[in-house]
């Protein structure tokens, strides 16, 4: 079996990407920050001073504190790809599938820049971008 092309990414295209990493992380702090603002109004921390007794309102309150929650750590999740990706930048293993060894295209990269598997090997079977 003949050795996997290794896709070689340009200095500038790797600063191009970390940039872009950093952006988006930047961004996605300044979210993180958001949902816990809201997450720590009175109406989703507890505070009864301005509780609402219609049980409607309390269902709104608490379908409205699950989902800040499921974003928070959606949130996370996402940072901790990126941080990844970065390290992935620093190593030299950025732009090299996590599975198969083999190039990640740039055209994948720039859409998803934190993205550490391949499309091929992503179709196979991996169902999100988290490979251990």
């Amino acid at each position: 079996m003949a050795p996997k092309r290794r896709q070689r990414l340009t200095k500038a295209d790797l600063l191009k990407f970390e940039k872009a990493l950093l952006a988006e992380k930047q961004r996605i702090i300044r979210q993180v920050n958001f949902t816990s603002e809201v997450m720590e109004t009175p109406q989703t921390t507890g505070d009864l001073s301005q509780h609402r007794t219609h049980i409607a309102d309390q269902g709104t309150e608490n379908y409205q504190r699950e989902m800040a929650s499921r974003l928070k750590s959606l949130e996370c999740e996402a940072l901790r790809a990126i941080d990844a990706a970065l390290a992935r930048i620093t190593d030299g293993t950025y732009g090299i599938c996590a599975v198969c060894g083999g190039p990640i295209p740039k055209e994948r990269l720039e859409v998803v820049p934190q993205a550490q598997l391949c499309m091929k090997c992503l179709r196979k079977g991996q169902s999100t971008e988290r490979v251990k």
